[in-house]
């Protein structure tokens, strides 16, 4: 019995050796890293803006009008041809006084309708002249965003003709009272809408008298910031905004871990935030969620290839 008892205690002992020499060796090994998606961080221009639809139309807008009944003898001019002031556009013939007589143009500009008939009387407006390369967008915009818009603020102008074509505008006029439209319930309810000028400037091409716009007044600009997503962003725990980088061991090339870097924000877009700290510089390998990772802990980051790297879009 005595022989078995040390038996049994040997046993126990090398158990016990062996299970605490892995416990050791287990609990000696590193954690393994991480792996964790990076964008490397760049500056851009953030934009806020404010929406509003509006029609192409000419600062210059005459009508040419003849109420004498006289016959349209000859036509001399037509849709989509330019004249210039004093421009005969038509010629009249009186019967009575067998004599003849002319309607000239009263502006320069393009014949952008025409309501006179040759071998019809004269009586009321004949023709229509614009100026085509004088163009303004007449908009409107909504109650909510009256306050957040000035004259002079730079817009953006695109139309479905023109495609993604962006044509840059200047707000001018922003009317002082609302436009009142009547309601399919109610004869004495209005829409809060408000109407807009926007200037264009004088080589604008492409755009057209009569066509439908969209419109991006930019109520707020920051040019050439740094900015990241918003779930970039983490809050340490003193209440500090940071973010999150990829910070390479100097010695093991390949190996890195999570540095915070304290910030603070600024303008902030639908997707996007400013932020600014004197740590920050171009090409920073921000970690894009951050909340999974922890300052000091070891990660790799996503090699090209294997999964797209996001990239910071304005």
């Amino acid at each position: 019995m005595k022989k078995k008892g040390i038996i049994l205690c040997v046993v126990i002992g090398v158990a016990l050796l062996v299970g605490g020499g892995a416990y050791v060796y287990g609990n000696s090994q590193p954690t393994p890293a991480v792996a964790v998606k990076t964008t490397p961080l760049s500056k851009a221009t953030l934009q806020n803006t404010i929406s509003a639809t509006g029609v192409i139309e000419s600062y210059t807008k005459v009508k040419v009008s003849d109420t004498s009944n006289d016959k349209i003898e000859k036509l001399y001019v037509s849709v989509g041809q330019w004249v210039d002031k004093d421009d005969w556009l038509c010629q009249l013939y009186n019967k009575e006084g067998d004599s003849y007589s002319y309607v000239k143009a009263t502006a320069s500009g393009t014949i952008t309708a025409m309501n006179a008939v040759k071998g019809n009387p004269a009586n009321g407006e004949l023709f229509t002249i614009e100026d085509t390369n004088d163009l303004k967008v007449r908009g409107k915009i909504k109650e909510a965003d009256l306050n957040h818009i000035h004259k002079n603020m730079p817009v953006l102008v695109k139309s479905d003709a023109t495609g993604d074509t962006v044509f840059p505008g200047n707000l001018t006029k922003i009317a002082p009272t609302a436009i009142k439209t009547e309601t399919a319930t109610s004869s004495t309810a209005t829409k809060a809408e408000f109407e807009v000028e926007i200037d264009l400037p004088s080589d604008t091409t492409g755009l057209k008298i009569g066509m439908t716009t969209r419109l991006s007044i930019i109520s707020e600009e920051r040019p050439d910031v740094f900015c990241v997503p918003f779930e970039a962003l983490v809050m340490n725990d003193s209440g500090q905004s940071c973010v999150y980088v990829a910070k390479e061991n100097p010695v093991e090339q390949g190996s890195f871990t999570v540095e915070s870097i304290p910030i603070t924000t600024g303008l902030e877009t639908d997707s996007l935030i400013e932020i600014a700290g004197d740590l920050l510089s171009d090409g920073l390998a921000i970690i894009s969620q951050p909340q999974t990772v922890q300052p000091g802990m070891a990660i790799t980051t996503v090699q090209p290839g294997t999964t797209v790297t996001e990239e910071l879009t304005v």
